[in-house]
Parts: structure tokens; sequence; C-alpha cells
């Protein structure tokens, strides 16, 4: 299915240029790699961490009696040789004395001594040189063997000789005062040669009865010691060591013999072998305190050693009878500050080695808590690894394995760490801790594979991290790393297990890639090579499809080549590994296929090509050959390479075996090759070749017409057309494919391109009527009717009919409804814009049937007064209008907007009583929702607020100042502040901003001013001063001063009035009126003040086109042409309203006049602006402030 529907995609983009929409890539069959081969750890990997069986306990010290005796210093030189020659003389002549000659005897058997001596160590010499030389030289070995050989003989022979000098002096010379120094030699000298010659036990037993007070008597006690101690061992154990005990006890009563220390020592080892472990540490104990006491006989060369092998012997005793918690203090008090240390760390070596996990965990736990930055630590630390593991801890075992890494690494990283000296401390560490780690990795995996304990896998899981992070370069990582690839993959860790696989297999190419010696053999890789590369891909393949799970990929452009993720890259890199190291691999197609579709899903289709041909043409009978044949093409699809296209479809289809394994390809290539010169064409369209890459397409269609590419070619055609600026063209083709193609799922683009190429060469009332289609077939589509036929075309025959009836079946055509609703209003503007009335209402009303509370429904539905109105159908607008009101107007600023256009509409009806009570009813909404209305709907406010201070100002003008001269200035008084509250009101109107009220209410301020001034002057004179004329004439000149600063305002205002005309561009009867006054206050500037001066004429507006949605120019830029009574064009806005005097400007129009008994509306210009701040009209009170220019 998914070989089919790839194909099928091929097959259905060789149709589509490269400017249409691609359909998604097809997703390719992923490879199946089959089960993976399991492989467990074996156990001699490991091995054991039990104790080792315990041996028998030592029978006796390490440290020699012989250490103890009397020495004979052994002088090494030719002097000695001379002496022992001139005695042989002196002896041989004869003549001595009974006191001489034996003197010369025994000198002679110490010389002869010496001399034997030093044979026996040059014979040991010869053989520390075998032992270098080995098996490289036998000839050289040989004769250093012969040379041994004499040695011995010359020693023993010179010893002979002693001993037959002592006995000569015993036997000749009884009385020798040194007789007693002559027994002990020669008991010396036999026992060195036979050890149990019961000749030398009888010199020394002769010794000790005639000789007790003799220095050598403690010596001679030894010997017997020494003697019955080594025959324990034999036999009668328990005898011999009572009787040893006995003759040590005897050398020991000599507190000033030199062999003192060593009597007591030997003493406590006899008790150590009868078991009585408190006696023996008693003793030990005492040695140590002896050897350690300045007074002590020991000789000071060999005192250290004494109490050194005192105080192991005494930690070997305590292991028996003391406890590990209470060592550490014992230990402190027997060692001492310098021996304390070295005999705790005995004690836990002897736990460790007898298997007392516990104590030792114990004792190695204290000793690094007493120095943690020790190098000996990390020691301390991996025997607590081992003894938690015996132990059968493992979670102890794991966390301790932790703590060993970080010791370690802290450790090694410190400067003492670093020291050479400290090297071999540090390797002893990493060589136990590196046995334990692999055994209890290897131990807790095997346990798992028989358990399935998931605990138990995790502790073997962290050993193996441990023991890799630490010993990365030992020759057990190798294996230690891939069964732990083989455990985290179990575990389903798979991007960790794919990890160390790859660490595995890096390794073995390392090795191989390396240069051999010169006379070695090549290199070979380890013997988890193969299933290493092959479980990396496992790993990272199941890595990659969990990412494929939770990844959402987006379409890109397959020209660029997309970069892997990660995860993805590693599978590429073992993936080609494998490939490159197991050439004839079992999985080697599948892993080519995997490789191949990672490269093909990342644009990089070069690589995957490759791949997939190699694959299709050596291996066609496999599953994959005929996938990746497939994928081949789609690759080649995907980059527009038609020509390979073609070319791989042809060679892959003369492939027999292909065809024969995969029967179904044989169908799907033949219409690729059939149909992949449809591709060609494209050729000529980058090449700007567009009509004849068309004029193809439409050869194509016709020679093709039951392919499924053929509505395709059409349409593409259209589209080169279009390219070639060939616009008739184009639409001439769409024509032909609406005709052919009504319902292939091109058709609605086909319709509404065509509706927006006529809007763009300006025929709107073809647009309209493409757009008026457009939407019947949506709601024809929508209801399930047929579509509508174009209007004003014949029913297709012959070929034309034959080729509708053979096109093939397509996705169904589908109409969108956002078009549709922009079709119906387009038509509907258009409409109006052609003066089509009755179309342009049929296409609104179609509008608001389909979408009454549409986005559009609003301004669709006021649309119709403006039919209305522009037919002259007052009655007809104005119930629109209302009804919009009641319908729509939710917005109060719509519904102020549409009671503005009313009251305009019922005075230019001559209804201005109508439209007084509309403006009132206005002001009165207005009131009530102020804080909702802008900008729309202040002409409204403006237009009701002026009108209403009509009345005001009538009353203002009423008042007159002919009145007695008592009362005169009363009634000043209240006609200022009467004329103060009409200027408030009027400057609240004018805040609006609205520029008819704006300019009659600055009028009306200027000539409230004029009135004023006007009603000075015809104030009456005073009956008092009537028939004085000097007085009548000072009274006069007295008004006329007082009028003058109510001129000048009334002048102000005047000129107020006349900017804010030129300012908004409005000329009404107000600002009429003020440039009258201007004129006749100052006559000099009647010129430029006058209302008559032609403003300057504006640009022409360009003659109105329908506007709508949609382009007007997208495809071929045309000058729209005038539709005949199309609607002027609005007027611009007005600007801001100034205060101050302007240049002289004039309006090109004269809008109407806001007072009342005007019939002209005022225009939709005077609703521009905002007021500065919320307008009120002022409230009317008595009293207040007066204004000091206008009393007299």
């Amino acid at each position: 299915m998914t070989r089919a529907l790839a194909l099928g995609a091929v097959v259905v983009a060789l149709a589509a240029g490269p400017a249409r929409a691609a359909d998604p890539r097809p997703q390719p069959k992923e490879a199946d790699l089959g089960q993976k081969r399991q492989v467990a750890p074996d156990a001699s990997l490991g091995g054991s961490l039990q104790a080792a069986k315990k041996v028998a306990e030592p029978g006796g010290p390490k440290l020699d009696f012989e250490t103890f005796r009397k020495k004979v210093e052994v002088d090494i030189s030719a002097k000695r040789r001379e002496e022992i020659a001139s005695l042989q003389q002196l002896i041989q002549l004869g003549g001595g004395s009974a006191t001489e000659t034996p003197q010369w005897y025994f000198r002679l058997a110490e010389l002869l001594w010496e001399e034997s001596q030093y044979f026996f160590f040059e014979a040991n010499r010869r053989d520390d040189r075998i032992i270098e030389i080995g098996t490289s030289n036998p000839g050289e070995v040989g004769r250093l063997q012969e040379e041994k050989k004499g040695l011995d003989q010359q020693s023993r022979r010179l010893q002979e000789q002693a001993v037959a000098l002592y006995k000569a002096i015993i036997s000749r010379y009884p009385s020798y005062p040194r007789l007693d120094e002559v027994l002990y030699f020669l008991g010396e000298n036999l026992s060195r040669r036979d050890r149990n010659d019961p000749d030398a036990l009888k010199a020394y037993r002769a010794l000790i009865q005639k000789f007790p007070s003799s220095r050598y008597v403690p010596d001679a006690w030894m010997a017997f010691g020494e003697y019955y101690f080594e025959r324990a061992n034999k036999n009668d154990r328990n005898g011999n060591l009572r009787k040893a005990l006995e003759s040590y006890r005897k050398a020991a009563e000599y507190q000033e013999s030199s062999v003192y220390g060593y009597a007591l020592y030997k003493q406590g080892w006899v008790h150590y072998n009868l078991g009585n472990w408190s006696e023996a540490l008693e003793l030990f104990r005492g040695v140590i305190f002896f050897g350690e006491m300045p007074t002590s006989t020991v000789p000071a060369d060999r005192k250290l050693a004494l109490v050194k092998e005192a105080r192991k012997d005494y930690v070997r005793t305590y292991s028996h009878v003391g406890s590990a918690e209470g060592a550490w203090d014992d230990f402190r008090r027997v060692g001492g500050q310098t021996g304390w240390w070295d005999m705790l760390k005995s004690l836990a070596g002897l736990y460790f080695d007898e298997g007392k996990d516990r104590d030792a965990v114990l004792v190695y736990h204290r000793m690094i808590q007493e120095k943690p930055l020790s190098v000996e630590a990390p020691f301390f630390q991996s025997r607590i690894v081992t003894c938690a593991g015996r132990m059968g801890r493992k979670d102890a075992a794991v966390a301790q394995a932790h703590v060993f890494v970080r010791m370690l690494r802290d450790i090694e990283a410190s400067a003492e760490g670093k020291d050479p000296k400290n090297a071999k401390v540090l390797k002893d560490a990493r060589r136990d801790a590196e046995s334990t780690l692999r055994i209890l990795a290897v131990q807790y995996h095997n346990e798992w594979k028989k358990t399935r304990d998931d605990p138990v896998a995790g502790y073997a899981a962290a050993v193996y991290k441990d023991y890799l992070d630490v010993f990365p370069g030992e020759p057990p990582a190798y294996e230690m790393r891939f069964f732990h690839a083989e455990l985290l993959y179990a575990l389903a860790d798979f991007e960790a297990a794919g990890a160390e696989y790859e660490r595995v297999a890096l390794a073995d190419v390392q090795a191989l890639k390396a240069k051999p010696q010169a006379g070695q053999p090549a290199p070979k890789p380890g013997k988890f090579f193969k299933d290493a590369l092959e479980n990396a891909v496992f790993a990272y393949d199941l890595v990659a499809k969990k990412l494929d799970e939770t990844e959402k990929r987006q379409p890109s452009d397959p020209k660029k080549k997309l970069a892997m993720a990660p995860q993805r890259q590693k599978l590429a890199e073992a993936c080609q590994r494998y490939l490159e190291y197991q050439p004839r691999g079992e999985k080697w197609v599948e892993v080519a296929y995997k490789l191949a579709n990672l490269h093909y899903r990342h644009n990089a289709f070069g690589e995957a090509s490759d791949l997939f041909t190699r694959i299709a043409l050596d291996h066609p009978q496999h599953e994959l050959a005929g996938y990746s044949a497939n994928l081949v093409l789609d690759a080649y699809n995907l980059l527009g390479d038609w020509r390979n296209v073609n070319g791989w479809a042809k060679r892959f289809y003369d492939n027999r075996a292909l065809i024969a394994a995969h029967p179904q390809l044989k169908d799907d290539l033949s219409r690729v090759i059939e149909q992949s010169a449809f591709k060609v064409i494209e050729e000529k369209e980058k090449a700007q070749d567009f009509v004849g890459a068309a004029e193809q397409y439409l050869a194509f269609a016709r020679d093709w017409p039951t392919s499924r590419l053929a509505p395709t070619a059409y349409y593409n055609a259209s589209v080169d057309y279009v390219r070639a600026h060939r616009l008739d063209r184009a639409m001439e083709i769409r024509e032909q494919f609406l005709q052919r193609y009504p319902t292939h799922t091109l058709a609605p683009k086909s319709l509404y391109d065509n509706a927006e190429a006529y809007e763009a060469v300006a025929d709107f009332g073809r647009a309209a009527d493409h757009y008026e289609r457009y939407f019947q077939a949506w709601r024809a589509a929508s209801r399930r009717e047929p579509p509508p036929a174009a209007k004003g075309k014949a029913r297709a025959r012959g070929k034309a009919a034959a080729a509708v009836a053979e096109a093939p079946a397509g996705p169904p055509a589908v109409y969108e409804e956002k078009k549709a609703n922009d079709a119906i209003v387009n038509a509907a503007v258009f409409r109006a814009g052609l003066r089509e009335w009755a179309k342009a209402e049929a296409a609104t009303r179609a509008y608001l049937d389909t979408w009454p509370n549409g986005p559009d429904a609003r301004r669709m539905f006021r649309s119709l007064a403006d039919l209305y109105g522009k037919q002259g159908q007052a009655s007809r607008e104005l119930r629109q209008l209302e009804e919009f009101q009641l319908k729509y107007a939710r917005d109060p600023e719509d519904w102020m907007d549409a009671q503005q256009r009313i009251a305009a509409i019922q005075e230019k009806s001559g209804n201005g009583a109508a439209a007084q009570r509309t403006y009132q009813a206005g002001y009165a909404y207005w009131r009530r929702n102020r804080d909702k209305v802008k900008e729309r709907g202040l002409g409204l406010v403006a237009q009701a607020m002026y009108l209403e201070l009509e009345d005001d100002f009538g009353k203002y003008d009423k008042i007159t100042l002919d009145v007695a001269p008592n009362y005169l200035k009363a009634q000043l008084q209240v006609k200022g502040r009467k004329l103060k509250q009409l200027e408030d009101a009027y400057g609240e109107v004018v805040k609006l901003k609205q520029a008819g009220p704006a300019i009659c209410a600055l009028y009306k301020i200027g000539l409230g001013y004029e009135r004023f001034a006007r009603a000075l002057h015809a104030a009456p004179i005073p009956r008092e001063i009537r028939g004085n004329k000097a007085f009548v004439e000072e009274y006069r000149a007295q008004l006329t001063q007082a009028s003058e600063p109510l001129e000048r305002k009334a002048v102000e205002g005047f000129e107020l009035a006349a900017n804010a005309s030129r300012d908004y561009g409005v000329v009404n009867a107000c600002a009429r009126d003020a440039s009258a006054m201007l004129a006749k206050a100052k006559p000099d500037q009647a010129g430029a003040a006058s209302a008559e001066v032609v403003p300057p004429v504006p640009a022409p507006p360009i003659a109105e086109a329908p506007k709508g949605y949609g382009i007007l120019a997208e495809i071929q830029p045309v000058q729209s042409r005038p539709a005949a009574g199309a609607p002027r064009a609005a007027e611009a806005p007005l600007p801001v309203l100034r205060l101050q005097p302007a240049g002289a400007r004039s309006a090109a129009a004269e809008p109407g006049d806001p007072r009342p008994g005007r019939t002209a509306a005022e225009p939709a210009d005077a609703r521009s602006g905002r007021a500065d701040a919320e307008p009120q009209l002022p409230r009317r009170k008595k009293g207040g402030d007066e204004d000091e220019d206008l009393l007299p």
C-alpha cells in the first residue's frame, strides 16, 4: 500500500508545475531489521570476590634468630687470606705454648669461617646473574652454574676446616680460657651447616653445663628453643612447644643479653601456636614496649625490625581475640604515634583476607574518615566495595563503587596524587578496584539474566558505568563495554546502548586502521566487532523511531538539505559503518535502505538515490527493492529532475528480475514513462518561453484527453499565458476549462481567477457576472444543487462534448465560502458603479439573505440606502436608514451617523420641522451616550447645539439700552452677561470642530459683539442734556469710545469665522456674512477677505472605479475606464479648525447654512474632526462675572 501511494504521488506530481503546490511527500516504508542477537557475558570475564581459601597459620615469625646471634664481622679482603696463610705457617712450624696454640687455632677457625661465608655469598651472586640472563644466553648460564658449583664446594671445604679446628681445641686444650666461646662457635657453625645436627646441641649443652656464667649461655638456650620450636611442626607439637617455651624462658632470664627481646618475642609465638591469645598479646605488647625503651639491650640495628615484627604479630593475634571497634584505641596505645596506622592497615588486611567483611569494612571506613585525602583512601574504598559485594549487599556495593570513583578522581587530581612516589599506592588501589567492579558487574548482569529482577539490572548498569569511567583503557574494558551496551539495550535505554556499541565498534575500527608493526600480522578486530556494528544500528533505530513519534515534521523545500537531528545523525553514522565494514553482512540491504531513507527524508537525494538504486538493481528480489525503485523516482520528482525520472523509470522497467519479483511496478512504471514527458514542458517555462509552454500544455491535453493531468494541463496553460502577458488568451483558456471540466477541483479557482482578471482590465460588467457565478456555484454546492451554467454560452457539442464526457474523474470542486463572500460583495459594488441599480440591489440582498450577521452585513444593509439615494428615492432611503438604526446600529456612532443623514434628507426635502425634531432626538441620544460617541455623529450634535442657541441669541438681541440714565449701567451689565453666556455656548460648538456649525458659531460671536456696539450707538440722549449741544456731543463721544472694544471683538469674531471657513474649505452663508461684515469694518482689506476669491483648484479626482474585495490588477495592470454615471468621489475631510487668523482661502463649494430657515442639508464633510473637550451647553444663571470690555 505504501509503495502504491508513493509511486502514485510521483505520477500526480508529474503533471504539477513547480509553481503549483506539490502533494505532501509520502512516508516511505520502514526497513525491518529483524530480531537482535543477544549475548551474555562469560563468567570467566568476572571471576569471584570470595576470600581466598584459608591457609595455614604461620608456624613462626618471619624474624629469624640468626638476626640476634653473636655476629662475626666478615672482612672481605686479601688481608684476611694473608692472615690465614700466616697462621697456618705458625701452626705447621709448631713451637707455640699451651696458651698461644689454641689461640692460633681459634683465630684461624674464625678466619676460615669468614672465608667460607665469602665464597657462599659469591655463589649466591652467580644465582642472581643466572636469573637475570634467563634463557637468552644458555652458554653463559652454563658457565655461571659451573662457577657456582666450585664456589659452593670451596665454601663447604673452608667450613669443615673451621669445625675441625674448634673440635681440636676442645679435645687438645680443655683448659683453654676461651673454651666457652669455642663451644658456642662450634655449635653455631654446626647448626648453620645443618640445623638438626645433634653435635651442635651437644656443644650448646656443654657450654650451659660447664660455663653457666658465660655470656653465650642465653644464645645457647635460644638455640635449644629454636630446635624444639622447629620440631613442633613435625611431631609432638604441644610437647615440643612447651620445651621451646621453657628454653625461651631460660634465655629471658638474662635481661642484659642481646637476645632477651627476641626470647620474649618467641615466647609470644609459642603461646600463639598453643592458642593462648591473651598471653601472646601480652608478650607481643611487652616486646614492643621493651624495644622502644632507650635502655633496651636489643642491638640498635635490630631494634626496629623486632618492634616492627612484634607489632605485626600483635595485630595478627588481635584479629583472633579483639574487636574491630576497639582496635582504634588499642592500637593507638600499643603502636604509638608511629605505629598505630600500619597496625590498623594490617588488621584490615587480615580481616579482608580471612573473609571477615563486616570487620574489614568498619576498619577501612574508619581509616578513610581519619585521612580522607590520603593516597591510600582509594585502596581502602576499593576493599569496602569488595566486602559489600561479598556480603551480598548489592545496593551498598553500588553506592560504595560510586564513592570510589569520585574519591579516585579527586585524589588523582590532587598534588599528592600526582606525586610519583605515590604512584604504586594508587596503582594497587586501581588494580583492586578494577577486579572488584568487573566481577560485580558481570555477576549482577548474569544474575539478572536468570532472575529478570529489575533492581539487579540497575545495579549491574551502575557498576558497568563506574568501571568504564575509571578503567576505559584496561584490556577487559572492550568486553565490559559491549556487555554494558547489551544490558542497556535490554533495559530499553537505547540511546545509551547505541553509544556504547558505537565505542566498541570505533575501537575495532581504530585497530583495523593502525599500521601493523614490522614482521607482525595485520591487526584484527575484537570478537564483538560484527555484533557491535549491527547492534548500534538496532539501538539508534529505536531512538530515531521514538523521535518520529513525537516530532511534527514541517513541509520543507526539497532542494534544501535538512540538518539531521542528533539522534538520526547517530543512526546514519551507525548504518554507514555497518555498510563499510560488513559489505556482505546479513542485514546489508535493510541497513542500506534505512540509511537511504534517512537521506531521503532530509533531502539528501543524491546519497539516498545511490543506495536505493544499489538495492533495486543488485538485490532485485528483496522485498525492499520495489520500494527502493519507487523512492528513486520520487527523489528526482521532488527535485523536479524529470529527465532522470524518465530515465530511471525506463531502466527499472527493463530490469526483468525486478519486474518479475514486483509485478505491480509494471503498470506504475509504464504510466511514469508515458507521462514524465509532460514535465519536460517545464523546461520551456524555466527558459521564460511561456507561450511555447502554454501551447505544449494544450497539445498535451488534446493528445491525452483521458489523462488525469489533462485538466491540470489546461489550467497550467492559462497560468503561462498570464506570465506571457496574454491575459485575454488566459481568460479564454479558463473559459474552455470551465466548459470541459466544470466539476474539477481547479474549476472554482479558474472561475475566480477570471473574475479578478476582468476586474483588472476594468471590464466590471463581466467581472460582476463571474463573481455572481462563483457565489451561485458556492451556494449550489452548499445546498448540493447542480452549479449554474455560464450565461450566454452555447452547450458544448461534438469534440468538446466528448472531451467533457471522457474527462477523468478527479477530486470534487470546492468553492470557498470566504471567496463566495468576497465575490458577491464585489459584484454588488461593481453593479452599483455601473448604475445597474436592480442588479446591485439583488446582489446586496443575496449577501444579506446568506449572511445576515456577516462581517459586511452592516455595510451592505446601509449601502441599500446609498442605492436609493442615488436613484432619488428619498422615502426608501429614509426608511432604509431608519431600519438600519433598528437592526444594525448597535454602535452609538453608527446610530448618530444615520440620524444625521436622516436629518439632512428631511432638510433637503423641505421638512424643516421634522429635521429640527431629528436634530433634537439625536442631541438627546448623544447626551445619553456621549462617552461612546467619538468622531462620527458629532456633526449632528454640533448642529443641534447651534440651533438650540438661536432662541437665546434672539432674546439677547432684544435687550435694548433705551432706558433711563440711572438704569443704563444695570442694563449694560445684563446685556454683557448675556453676551458672555452666548460666547461660551458658541465656544462649545466650535470645540466640536464641525465645519458648518463652527463657522456659524464664530460668526454669531462676532455678530453678538457687533449688535452690542450698535445698541450703544443707538442709545437715547438723556433728556437733561438734549438742549446742550456740547453735552450731547460729549455724550455721544463717550458712547463711541465705549463701543470701540466691542467693535474690535466683533471684527475678531468675523475674522475667526472667515479663517475657519478657509481652514475647513467650506463657504456657507455664515462665512459670506462674516466676510461682508469684515468688508464694512475694514474696507481696505475687503479684497483679501472676500468670500468670492476662487480657492486653489485641487487636482481632478480619478474617475471612480468600482471598489470591492480581491485584487484589481494582480496579473496585468490596466488603466481603469470611468464608468458611466458612476458616483462622484467623496470630498476630502476638513483640516483641523484653527482659531487664529490665517491666509485668505475660500471654499470650493457651499455646503449650506446651519441657521434656522435654511433648507440646505449640512454636508458630510461637516462631520469630520474631534472635539478637544466634551462639549456642554452652558447653564444660564443670574449674576456672574462681568466682562470689562462691555462696560461703558
